[in-house]
């Protein structure tokens, strides 16, 4: 278990577990030499984390909220892959969707302007919470970040998204304060970002 603002591991640090968080959230980051910090993705609920072909971790990992993990060797998870191919294709499905998010965030932090990044990721986390994105609309959504976590996921200094933040609030599109979202023009939201409301099944999730 982590209390917030605890580390799961530091960026360098060798791990030759398999982590999968089971209650809570949490950040991998990067750091650069001189402390600034990007955010490269949020781990949530069922999320898998240490896969990779060496132990030495390119990321850290800190707790947003209290957290959850489950543990298990390198050796063991390796040889559950091999021998339940069901499992196996859940955690390709898992990997495609956490390449996918990558993608958009390159997109996000190349061509997106300041609000249109706040939106997509609000949109993204929302959509991850609730398993469908159509579920989304009018529903209070528990986000357990702070500004300066979406400034460093996006680039943005602060005071930029609490002004994008201002902006969607004012356009009726959505309402993010105290750790918690509320969207309540979808289509809006969606049209914003260039995102389709239906992104997934919940089933297949």
């Amino acid at each position: 278990t982590l209390k917030t603002g605890e580390s799961l591991f530091l960026q360098g640090d060798e791990v030759r577990s398999i982590c999968v968080l089971r209650d809570g959230w949490a950040f991998r980051y990067q750091c650069l030499e001189d402390g600034r910090r990007q955010i490269v993705d949020f781990v949530l609920p069922g999320d898998v984390l240490g896969i990779g072909p060496s132990p030495q971790m390119l990321y850290g990992v800190e707790a947003l909220s209290p957290c959850t993990w489950i543990t298990i060797s390198r050796d063991s998870f390796f040889a559950s892959l091999r021998q339940q191919p069901a499992l196996s294709m859940k955690l390709v499905e898992m990997l495609s969707a956490s390449q996918v998010r990558t993608f958009d965030q390159m997109t996000s932090l190349g061509r997106r302007t300041a609000r249109e990044r706040v939106a997509h990721l609000l949109l993204d986390l929302a959509r991850r919470v609730r398993k469908s994105a159509s579920d989304c609309e009018g529903v209070e959504i528990t986000m357990p970040l702070m500004l300066s976590h979406i400034g460093d996921a996006l680039g943005l200094a602060t005071e930029t998204v609490c002004r994008c933040l201002g902006e969607l609030k004012r356009a009726g599109i959505l309402i993010f304060a105290a750790g918690r979202l509320e969207i309540r023009d979808l289509e809006g939201l969606s049209d914003l970002v260039g995102m389709p409301i239906e992104i997934e099944d919940a089933e297949a999730s």
